[in-house]
C-alpha cells in the first residue's frame, strides 16, 4: 500500500511538472544555434504631420541660447522641452527662425536641419529632437496587449516583452507585422523559429507598427 501511495504521488508531482512547463512558451526554438548576426544600425523615426516632437537648442552661452527656448502659445512644455505639434503642411513655427519643414525627415535629419537654421544666431549650435507620440501595438496571442509608447525603434522581441511575453497557443512561425510605408499599408511575416528575425526589415519596428500574434487553434484558453 505505501509503495502505491509512493507511486501515485510521484505521477502527481510529474504531472504538475509537466502542466507547469506546457503553460510556459518560449520564442525561440531549441534547434537554433548560438551565434553572432549582422543587424543593420538602428533605423531612426521619420516625423509626420500631426506628430508631437519636442525641440531643444543648445548652445555655447545659455543667455544666447534662451530666446530659442521660449514658451509660446502654439505649443505646450515636458520634461523634454517645448513640444510642438507638426501642422499639414510638415511645418512647425519655431521662436526666432520660424517655420521650419520637419515632415518626411527622421528625426537625426530634422536635427541636422535645425542646426544649420540656427548657426547664423549661435555659435556650434546642437539641437535635440524627440517624437513624443511614437507607439506600436502588440495584439493577438500575447499576455497583456496594447499600444506602448516609445522614445526611438525598439526591437519586435522587446515590443513582445512589452506585452508580457507569448501565450502558450501562441503561433511562433508567422508572426505578423503591419507597417505604413509611403501612405500605404505594407506587411511582414516573420518566423521567430529560425533565425530570419535578425535579418528581417522589422527587427526593429517603427512608430505606428502593429503586431498581431495568431493562436496556433482557433479556440485559446487563458
Amino acid at each position: 500500500m505505501k509503495r502505491q501511495s509512493r507511486s501515485l504521488l510521484s505521477l502527481l508531482i510529474i504531472v504538475l511538472l509537466t502542466g507547469c512547463s506546457a503553460s510556459k512558451m518560449t520564442l525561440f526554438s531549441e534547434s537554433q544555434q548560438a551565434g553572432s548576426y549582422s543587424i543593420d544600425r538602428m533605423p531612426d523615426f521619420k516625423i509626420e504631420a500631426g506628430d508631437g516632437v519636442s525641440i531643444v537648442f543648445y548652445g555655447q552661452d545659455s543667455e544666447t541660447v534662451k530666446p530659442f527656448n521660449l514658451t509660446e502659445a502654439n505649443h505646450t512644455t515636458d520634461e523634454d522641452g517645448n513640444v510642438y505639434t507638426v501642422g499639414q503642411d510638415g511645418s512647425v513655427i519655431l521662436p526666432v527662425i520660424g517655420r521650419q519643414e520637419l515632415a518626411g525627415k527622421t528625426v537625426r535629419e530634422a536635427e541636422k536641419t535645425l542646426e544649420t537654421a540656427v548657426s547664423q544666431h549661435l555659435r556650434e549650435p546642437m539641437v535635440r529632437v524627440k517624437i513624443r507620440n511614437a507607439q506600436v501595438t502588440v495584439i493577438g496571442e500575447v499576455d497583456k496587449p496594447g499600444t506602448f509608447t516609445i522614445e526611438k525603434p525598439i526591437t519586435l522581441l522587446a515590443a513582445l516583452g512589452k506585452a508580457g511575453d507569448l501565450l502558450p497557443n501562441a503561433r511562433r512561425d508567422n508572426v505578423l507585422i503591419q507597417r505604413q510605408e509611403n501612405g500605404k499599408v505594407k506587411q511582414y511575416r516573420v518566423n521567430l523559429l529560425t533565425d530570419e528575425l535578425f535579418a528581417s526589415p522589422c527587427y526593429y519596428l517603427q512608430n505606428g507598427d502593429v503586431v498581431y500574434v495568431s493562436p496556433r487553434y482557433k479556440s485559446s484558453r487563458r
